[in-house]
């Protein structure tokens, strides 16, 4: 029992920090675009703008489907597509180009946030992928074998 509620209290927490983010950020997408590094490749995708849907896509689809349980390898999977990029161009690259000492401190501990969150979304990827394997396989067809020589 104290298992089942870690679990669920655990997906909560976890994917409640990128429901909210998705949230905030589909609210201010122009504000949230100008925040991307200008090497990223915004053309691929139709400019900035589209890029920060996508992200608030991933986001919130990634935390919706891990919080409830659905499809929580898939939810992972949209976390670990987002944060990637996300810690790169929005992160790191802010850190390396930072003149003041707060601000390479602020990007430094928003580039290690991103890498737990990224372990963390890993994790459960196989935390998840060792649970379905461990379930029982379910047979292939409704119907029991009947021997064919009755």
């Amino acid at each position: 029992m104290i298992g089942f509620l870690a679990r669920v209290l655990g997906r909560f927490m976890f994917a409640g920090i990128f429901l909210a983010a998705a949230a905030s950020h589909f609210q201010d997408i122009k504000g949230t675009g100008q925040k991307i590094h200008k090497s990223f490749p915004a053309e691929l995708v139709g400019g900035l703008d589209n890029a920060v849907l996508i992200a608030v896509g991933l986001m919130g689809g990634g935390g919706f489907l891990v919080a409830t349980g659905l499809l929580p390898r898939l939810g992972s999977l949209c976390l670990i597509a987002f944060l990637g990029p996300a810690t790169y161009f929005v992160h790191f690259l802010a850190f390396k180009e930072a003149t003041s000492d707060s601000q390479k401190k602020e990007e430094m501990i928003m580039c290690m946030k991103n890498a737990a969150l990224l372990g963390g979304a890993f994790m459960l990827f196989g935390y998840e992928c060792a649970l379905a394997a461990a379930q029982p396989a379910a047979p292939a067809s409704g119907k029991k074998n009947k021997n064919k020589s009755q």
